[in-house]
């Protein structure tokens, strides 16, 4: 409908739609998404809760909703999260964290580096990234979809939703280009939120400590090729020397 209405300039249209679905997202997915899939329980009264909410009262964010959830309905994944915008903003820690056995140390640092996602803004800005990707991504499919559909014997416009298969294999193979532009963009987020982990948790050691913990999923020591073109993340052996060289920078100015 959307390629019908706005003709030759549809890829620009269809770029904007994704950029507001994905802040509709980001909006609604705590209080209406997550809680389909998973059971979010407030934080029990202990020194969980008054550790992260210090954490966030020091970062300035809110800290009026902590939740434990059964994240060990899906996975082992040693992970906490900070989600939601303004009033839908919400901090949740996986209970597979507490089945790990994370100290206070551990909890401080992991919740930190989500406090520092939400601290820097970086949904918006990998909302503009993702945008930006589905820009040139919807441009090619515009361009290339004629001589692709005729390759593949077809004479279908491309607003017919029979064309989709052609759609989509244009724009698969697009998104499989820009793949480092994707890694890369979220890479350099996350490095972000664990510094700003570092300097305002300063629990190196809970960190290296926590990321320990993630070895069983998610191999510690890429390539450098490997985890430029495909990790989103920083590899767990770079994220814990960058842990150990800032304890060393400021064990070295005297901070205790």
């Amino acid at each position: 409908v959307l390629i019908r209405k706005t003709g030759r300039r549809w890829w620009v249209w269809a770029s904007g739609v994704t950029a507001v679905f994905i802040i509709l997202s980001l909006l609604i997915s705590p209080i209406f998404i997550e809680p389909l899939f998973n059971s979010f329980k407030p934080a029990p009264a202990g020194p969980v809760r008054d550790a992260v909410v210090a954490l966030a009262q020091k970062a300035h964010v809110p800290s009026g909703r902590i939740f434990i959830y059964n994240g060990s309905r899906q996975s082992d994944r040693y992970t906490a999260n900070m989600a939601g915008l303004f009033g839908s903003a919400r901090i949740a820690l996986s209970d597979t964290m507490f089945r790990k056995g994370a100290d206070l140390a551990e909890i401080r640092a992991v919740v930190g580096h989500e406090i520092g996602h939400y601290a820097h803004a970086h949904a918006f800005w990998l909302t503009l990234l993702f945008s930006g990707i589905s820009l040139i991504t919807f441009f090619a499919v515009d361009r290339l979809f004629d001589p692709v559909s005729r390759r593949l014997g077809s004479d279908l416009a491309l607003a017919d939703p029979a064309s989709l298969p052609v759609l989509s294999i244009i724009s698969s193979v697009a998104f499989l280009v820009l793949t480092p532009v994707v890694s890369s963009g979220t890479r350099l987020a996350e490095s972000d939120a664990d510094q700003f982990s570092f300097h305002v948790a300063n629990e190196p050691d809970g960190f290296a400590r926590a990321m320990l913990k993630t070895v069983d999923y998610r191999a510690p020591s890429p390539s450098a090729l490997e985890e430029a073109l495909f990790y989103d993340h920083p590899s767990i052996s770079h994220r814990i020397t960058a842990a150990m060289e800032w304890k060393a920078a400021h064990l070295e100015k005297g901070a205790p």
